[in-house]
């Protein structure tokens, strides 16, 4: 007879919200058990059913039962969680019938969690104030656009400016040229590639056409996004000497590069970006021109996390930028990525 302490139930404790959630039952015995019932929420669906034939299984508002399975002692599901509130916990319940009696029955608990973008100020003039003397230059900033993420999982965040936007922003010099020259010499490397792995070369040139191309967190490019990285995964995992090829053509191309940029400080700076309540700012080393005279930056901030979920920009609208002295300024300095005070709360 089949025990509690012969049955194994595997959930883990937390998940990214939007991302895959792998769940088991393992059990022993030499008979097979009757049927198997699984009660999950509204916040979760069913991606794929492990080790059940067509025909064995049915669901039903929210209920999955299952009479049957292929191999006895085991039974995999992979569920993908929605969005909802930055942090929710949801049960599973599972019930395990044999001989028409009900002999094992638990509820496991997971925590889904996400990121949640706030601002908090959002100044409509900001002026920069460019001191100098004689070894040093030190800048000043008025006012800046402040952000918090106040949920548990990172944020990733792209600046996106708009076409009525007076201020554009651009990749600094060095940086620029290095991404060229990077992505050229992937590009190249990958066309040879190709021609050892023929089964990859559509996920091969979309992923240098994302790097070549950076796109905006929109929910057309994130599907294709996630989409693009799924299949280089699922290809690495099944393909060990490709994982190593393309690791190479990566580190390869990085090195012979690295020259151009001359200052490690470009790279701090996008390090900076990445604080303790979890944001990564994917523009942290992205400059725009500020003039002495008032001039308008007007901009939509673009969010999505490590499961690639699409949540909505935010518009940041109108900003008036004047500067005593004409200069590059990067992006990552018109921001304050930090957490929000919220008095008595």
């Amino acid at each position: 007879m089949v025990g509690d302490n012969m049955i194994n139930v595997y959930l883990p404790n937390n998940s990214l919200q939007g991302s895959e959630i792998p769940f088991y039952l393992i059990w022993q015995g030499s008979e097979n058990i009757d049927l198997i019932i699984i009660e999950y929420p509204d916040d979760i669906e069913i991606k794929e059913i492990y080790n059940v034939s067509e025909g064995n299984f049915r669901i039903e508002n929210n209920i999955l039962y299952i009479s049957k399975v292929d191999v006895n002692g085991y039974l995999g599901i992979k569920f993908v969680s929605k969005l909802t509130k930055p942090l929710v916990k949801k049960n599973i319940q599972v019930k395990i019938y044999k001989n028409n009696q009900l002999i094992y029955n638990e509820v496991k608990s997971i925590r889904l969690f996400r990121p949640e973008v706030e601002l908090y100020n959002i100044p409509q003039h900001i002026s920069i104030n460019v001191l100098e003397s004689k070894n040093t230059i030190k800048i000043n900033i008025s006012d800046k656009i402040k952000v918090a993420n106040c949920g548990e999982g990172t944020a990733v965040l792209t600046l996106k400016c708009l076409e009525e936007s007076q201020i554009k922003k651009y990749d600094p010099m060095g940086i620029d040229e290095f991404r060229k020259k990077f992505w050229n010499e992937v590009e190249k490397k990958i066309y040879n590639l190709k021609e050892t792995y023929p089964e990859y070369a559509s996920l091969l040139f979309a992923f240098v056409d994302f790097g070549k191309n950076p796109p905006v967190f929109e929910k057309s490019a994130l599907a294709k996004i996630k989409e693009v990285f799924e299949g280089l995964i699922g290809a690495f995992e099944e393909n060990e000497a490709f994982f190593e090829e393309f690791a190479r053509i990566i580190l390869t191309s990085y090195l012979k590069n690295i020259s151009i940029v001359t200052e490690l400080e470009s790279f701090l700076i996008y390090l900076k970006s990445v604080y303790e309540n979890k944001i990564i700012f994917i523009d942290a080393v992205n400059v725009i021109k500020v003039s002495t005279t008032p001039t308008k930056l007007r901009t939509k901030l673009y969010i999505t996390d490590f499961a690639y979920n699409e949540y909505k920009p935010i518009d940041l609208g109108d900003i008036t930028l004047i500067s005593n002295k004409e200069l590059e300024l990067p992006l990552y300095a018109l921001f304050d990525f930090g957490i929000i005070n919220r008095g008595g709360e």
